[in-house]
């Protein structure tokens, strides 16, 4: 089997789209506004500290989509944290609740560091105590079930795998937990914005509960921005090749899906998958860029090595 000219033609332009491409993070109006007003306040450490906490968070969802094959393609800094904008496409509803859940469990995991840090050395808590309140406040927030948040995608794959246990129309179950999720985000908005008028009622103004009320309030009808998502990623060594790396065999069955296969790529060796079928007899081999050709090309990361296979006969 040969896909060099397949091959080559994918990383050709991988290349191109990655020396074009435009930059991961972007800066909404908001965030430089915002950071100015709190600079004025004298909390303008707190600010920047709270976006370090939010681009951690997001660094733990790209950490949870690479274990699948994606990336990301765009995060947004907003005043708040940081936002994704866009779905997985292709991946099943407890692989979208997974992704979902690292940003929140890291958030918690560093505030309870910060925590068993404290108990071993208490005179850290001088220095590490605003980190560890931000990161417990942003993985806490974050759990809520309102969209765009975490709990928000959470809780929409849950009723969608709740309505799909009743009808399998999947479009159906989609929009039917897409409009419960609105009307309870909305929820949430105008409890916040309700907060934030009673405080101002009574002269203490807490501007990040405005903040927070109107990002609800405007994701509970936003659609999806189509620029944004998360992409496959290309897994290609051909530059890499050229000072020599070294080769890693792996033996699979036909059988092994191509989400199992991804965890046996190693940045420092080119993987060779070696396929079998279950009497053991040998079928092909996938040398890493022809993986990495084919798992673009399919429509599915829980398609098994052969069906991706005997689909694409058309590059032997």
């Amino acid at each position: 089997m040969s896909f060099h000219k397949t091959s080559k033609a994918w990383s050709e332009n991988s290349e191109r789209a990655s020396s074009t491409s435009k930059p991961l993070f972007h800066l909404h109006p908001l965030f430089l506004l915002v950071g100015i007003y709190y600079a004025c306040t004298g909390e303008l450490f707190l600010f920047l500290l709270s976006a370090l906490v939010a681009i951690q968070h997001e660094c733990a969802h790209a950490f949870g989509a690479a274990s699948l094959g994606y990336k990301l393609n765009k995060i947004v800094l907003m005043p708040y944290g940081a936002v994704i904008d866009g779905d997985l496409t292709d991946i099943a509803l407890k692989d979208e609740i997974f992704v979902a859940l690292c940003g929140p469990i890291c958030n918690l995991i560093t505030a309870g560091f910060f925590v068993a840090l404290w108990w071993l050395t208490p005179p850290m808590y001088a220095f590490t105590d605003v980190a560890c309140h931000s990161s417990l406040s942003i993985g806490l927030v974050n759990l809520l079930p309102a969209y765009p948040l975490d709990g928000g995608r959470i809780f929409k794959c849950i009723l969608q795998k709740s309505f799909l246990k009743r009808d399998p129309n999947t479009n159906k179950a989609r929009q039917k937990a897409d409009n419960i999720c609105r009307i309870l985000t909305l929820f949430f908005a105008l409890s916040f914005l309700l907060v934030f008028l009673l405080f101002a009622w009574q002269k203490r103004y807490n501007l990040s509960l405005l903040l927070f009320g109107v990002f609800l309030a405007v994701g509970a009808f936003k659609s999806k921005e189509r620029n944004a998502s998360y992409e496959k990623m290309p897994f290609f060594l051909q530059n890499r090749m050229q000072k020599g790396v070294e080769i890693r065999h792996v033996a699979v069955l036909d059988t092994c899906s191509v989400k199992d296969a991804l965890r046996f790529l190693s940045k420092g060796s080119f993987l060779v998958l070696e396929v079998y079928d279950r009497e053991e007899n040998h079928l092909f081999n996938l040398s890493q860029n022809e993986f990495s050709t084919l798992f673009l090309a399919s429509h599915s990361p829980y398609q098994t090595l052969g069906e991706l296979y005997n689909n694409n006969k058309k590059y032997r």
